[in-house]
């Protein structure tokens, strides 16, 4: 059988709402892809109830249905004739204009499914009367069917073997009315596409409420403005099977309530009911277990809009049991069964069950206690914890998932809550480690600027004594070139006295070569001077940036230990109310949360 829900893993954004609400534990599997928590659907236990397409909002979950089938047969001119769930009336707005369009479009025939309805009630009626089982289960929803065919085996001796309303339609028009078209479907169910399946060559198209709106929507098609008429209109009470305890209603209509009937729909319950009605004594069974997937019935299918209300569904049906009963005598409905014994034969409308028993995934103690360790759960309090945000009602179902393989730690959200608080607490060790160690660069911040200040200081005073020694320099050069002046004057006085000044002229000599090298050495003096000065300058000029970019990252620093030690402090305030709370019932779920 074909995949009926469909999962687009691309907008899983991994919320486990389709785990919480799925009735069937192993049918959806968590798992990690790139970080992200990705839930897809195992289709070998999937019983199509729709839960996940109810509970999902990012669009992951859809299904899949034949209206692009059916309309591109009737194209190609396929004979196709059609019959429509009582739930069209319910549900689609413009019910009998759409079957306009459809005749429109090519549709040979239509018939109303409240008529197979009806034939549904008698011949399980007729089926007790025969065979008088224990209980029998209602097998009007397919939903049902499945989750007794893959996850309750044991239960199949108590399922009615009578055709669906919906397939018994499908019998009457191919066996009694000799309709040898395809036959196509109108429904409010997923669901009903796997039943057609399963049954063989009875029905072609599931054509779901849902996708036949959204088909005519985007192809732009007009309604015409006349109704179409049916070519088979007189029905009982088949009309209101789709509300829930319809079967009951109409079993008791004609037999009274001599008979003990007992009703449950709904995923949230049902499958505990028929769990429960596994197990329980059979003194304890009623004579019918009247049973539907959704809560509301079929009126409320899992192909339906679910934009009318609750009260606006039920006057619907209402308006539907009145319109049944609405100028017929009690003689009128005995007649009809009394022509439906004349008429039909009973093994006409029963179906073989084919089980189909999933693999169930069997965890043992030790794996169990093995996730629970994997989850960070060593004690009962922790493993009570139950907040249900991975998608298991209880801790202990998701330990059991996780040694299933079927869900993995990193969902539950108690452990990346603990996790992110063990982490919380490292990194506030962290800070004050931070804060400790800024507190110390800030003290030998200080002691280098204390330095750079001094050198800073030193080299003032050693640029003073260049001064001071760049003068003395220039005063010795003057000197130098009064003595070489003073020597000139004197050998020109020595050549005047001749032979008597030759001596005082060599002397004179001297004293000018001793002035001229000590005017050389002043000026390599007064420019290794004008050199160190410029470096002392370069030197203070450096040591003023360095003291403002030193006074810069004080300040920064500063700010960040200033900030460090607030949200300290800040972390310790929400530390004394978190032991002010502690020990309240709801404080570790509300921190989960």
């Amino acid at each position: 059988m074909r995949d009926l829900i469909t999962n687009d893993l691309e907008k899983c954004v991994g919320c486990n709402r389709c785990i919480r609400r799925c009735p069937v534990p192993e049918a959806n599997v968590a798992h990690a892809e790139n970080g992200a928590t990705k839930v897809t659907i195992d289709s070998t236990k999937c019983i199509a109830c729709g839960a996940c397409l109810m509970a999902c909002r990012h669009g992951s979950r859809d299904f899949v249905d034949d209206t692009e089938k059916f309309f591109n047969d009737l194209s190609q001119g396929t004979p196709i004739s059609l019959f429509f769930a009582p739930a069209s009336v319910s549900n689609l707005e413009n019910w009998g204009r759409i079957l306009t369009l459809l005749r429109n479009r090519g549709v040979r025939k239509i018939y109303a499914a409240a008529l197979g309805a009806d034939i549904c009630t008698w011949a399980n009626i007729r089926y007790i009367q025969k065979n008088k089982p224990v209980s029998a289960i209602s097998p009007a929803c397919p939903v049902i069917v499945n989750y007794v065919l893959k996850h309750r085996t044991e239960l199949l001796p108590y399922l009615s073997p009578v055709y669906s309303p919906m397939l018994c339609t499908a019998v009457y028009m191919r066996k009694y009315l000799g309709i040898t078209d395809k036959l196509a479907a109108l429904s409010p169910c997923v669901a009903k596409g796997g039943e057609f399946e399963d049954t063989g060559d009875l029905v072609s198209y599931n054509v779901t409420f849902l996708k036949l709106e959204k088909y005519i929507k985007e192809n732009h098609l007009v309604l015409p403005e006349k109704e179409s008429g049916l070519d088979l209109l007189d029905t009982a009470l088949g009309s209101i099977y789709p509300m829930p305890g319809g079967f009951k209603e109409n079993v008791e209509f004609m037999l009274g309530k001599d008979m003990r009937i007992d009703r449950s729909e709904g995923q949230e319950v049902v499958y505990r009911m028929l769990d429960a009605f596994a197990s329980e004594n059979k003194e304890n069974l009623p004579a019918v277990f009247d049973v539907l997937n959704c809560p509301e019935g079929c009126n409320q299918g899992t192909a339906c809009r679910h934009e009318k209300s609750f009260f606006a569904v039920n006057k619907a049906m209402d308006t539907a049991r009145h319109n049944a009963v609405k100028g017929r005598e009690r003689e009128y409905f005995e007649e009809l069964y009394r022509t439906y014994d004349k008429t039909f034969k009973l093994s006409d409308f029963l179906r073989r069950y084919r089980p189909k028993p999933a693999r169930r995934i069997v965890a043992s103690d030790d794996a169990i206690e093995d996730a629970f360790r994997q989850l960070g759960k060593m004690d009962e309090i922790s493993r009570s914890f139950d907040c249900g945000a991975c998608g298991s009602d209880r801790c202990l179902d998701m330990a059991i998932r996780i040694a299933q393989k079927i869900n993995f730690p990193d969902n539950c959200i108690q452990k990346a809550h603990e996790e992110i608080k063990n982490e919380h607490i490292q990194a506030l060790g962290w800070q004050e480690q931070n804060a400790t160690s800024i507190q110390a660069f800030q003290q030998d911040i200080t002691s280098i600027k204390d330095h750079a200040d001094a050198i800073l200081n030193n080299m003032s005073n050693v640029t003073a004594v260049m001064g001071v020694y760049d003068a003395t320099a220039q005063e010795i050069s003057k000197i130098a070139s009064n003595i070489h002046m003073i020597s000139l004057n004197a050998s020109i006085e020595a050549a005047r006295a001749g032979e008597y000044g030759r001596s005082f002229a060599v002397v004179a000599e001297a004293i000018r070569n001793l002035a001229g090298e000590t005017r050389k050495a002043t000026a390599k003096i007064s420019q290794a001077s004008l050199g160190a000065k410029k470096a002392m300058t370069d030197i203070s000029e450096m040591l003023v940036s360095i003291g403002t970019d030193i006074d810069k990252s004080y300040d920064d620093i500063s700010k960040i230990t200033d900030s460090t030690q607030e949200k300290l402090r800040g972390v310790s305030q929400n530390s004394s109310k978190e032991n002010a709370i502690k020990g309240h019932p709801l404080s570790e779920t509300l921190a989960a949360r």
